[in-house]
């Protein structure tokens, strides 16, 4: 009995023991580094992009390799030293993948984005910027040939886009690509000189001037107008996304057919430009200076119904430019 009692402690030993090895799994160790690659943040159908495979190592050696993949465009893994992205003709966001794997070792990845645009007026990535022959007209700016659809508020011909005219300012995420299709930000000391001959920058007395066709007098021009921003912003889409957040307290009407973008603005720094608050936020320069240092901007704030003022560094800050000019 004795005999038999250490036998099956042993043999239930053992089978402990081959358990707890079944459960043991490989420990994983950690590559160094992350794959590196930059991409544009904006782009157009045509372009192409180069980006080689590189930035991580395995600290025993191991080969590292990488595979690439750009959704929704192509969901196939490619492993390759160097990949290539193609832009098509569609309208969307595309996400670019790197993954780095080595035997033994944990994956390291870096995913970018690139957003494709299109400025073309019927099958562009800007939807809602209408155009009626018995209230508006264009303008082509013989500086660049480039098309402004304008119409006219109280006796004053505006630009119903943003000034995109390349000779100054800077693009969106300083893509070119997005010139045409959203304007460029410009700083006021670049915005005084940047519209076409015969045009000029909307002053604090112009918006004012539209204003009162919404209130039925000439507010302050120094004020914040309230609850009329609604008939200054446009039902705008872009790539199919709403640009101004649906917000209960704004109406949208767009009643002075001046369709207002939320474009944000940017900031000029010694490491480069900043850019703020797009999508959710419209900045516009006026011709008028506060002091020797800054001027008058007017903005829009998608949560808000109302048109505020605000000043600003007149070299630094970079704003959206609605040029405008006398009836004719």
């Amino acid at each position: 009995m004795h005999i038999n009692r250490i036998l099956l402690i042993s043999a239930v030993a053992a089978l402990a023991l081959t358990s707890c090895k079944g459960d043991e799994t490989e420990t994983l160790k950690y590559l160094t580094g992350e794959p590196e690659f930059t991409i544009p943040a904006y782009g157009v159908s045509g372009d192409r992009f180069e980006l080689p495979s590189k930035g991580v190592t395995a600290e025993d050696g191991t080969t590292v390799k990488y595979y690439w993949y750009a959704e929704p465009i192509s969901t196939h893994r490619d492993t390759v030293p160097v990949y290539y992205v193609n832009l098509t003709d569609s309208l969307c966001t595309v996400t670019v993948h790197c993954v780095a794997f080595a035997e033994g070792y944990n994956p390291s990845s870096t995913s970018h984005t690139i957003t494709i645009v299109n400025s073309d007026r019927k099958k562009g990535s800007i939807k809602g910027l209408d155009f009626d022959q018995s209230k508006d007209f264009s303008f082509t700016d013989p500086r660049d040939g480039r098309e402004y659809w304008c119409t006219t508020v109280k006796g004053t011909d505006w630009f119903k886009e943003n000034l995109a005219y390349r000779g100054a300012g800077v693009p969106l995420e300083n893509c070119e690509s997005t010139s045409d299709v959203f304007g460029r930000f410009y700083t006021w000391d670049e915005a005084v000189k940047a519209c076409p001959e015969g045009w000029r920058m909307s002053s604090l007395g112009d918006w004012s001037d539209a204003a009162s066709v919404i209130l039925g007098e000439n507010p302050d021009p120094k004020d914040r107008f309230l609850s009329i921003a609604g008939g200054f912003m446009g039902n705008i889409y872009f790539n199919g996304q709403r640009m101004w957040e649906y917000w209960p307290k704004v109406s949208i009407t767009n009643d002075l057919r001046l369709s207002m973008t939320p474009m944000g603005y940017a900031v000029k720094r010694e490491t480069g430009t900043a850019f703020k608050s797009q999508f959710d936020y419209a900045a516009f320069w006026t011709a008028d200076e506060k002091d020797g240092e800054q001027a008058y901007y007017r903005y829009f704030y998608d949560e808000s119904p109302d048109l505020f003022i605000g000043s600003a560094a007149k070299s630094s800050f970079a704003a959206s430019v609605r040029c405008v000019r006398d009836h004719q």
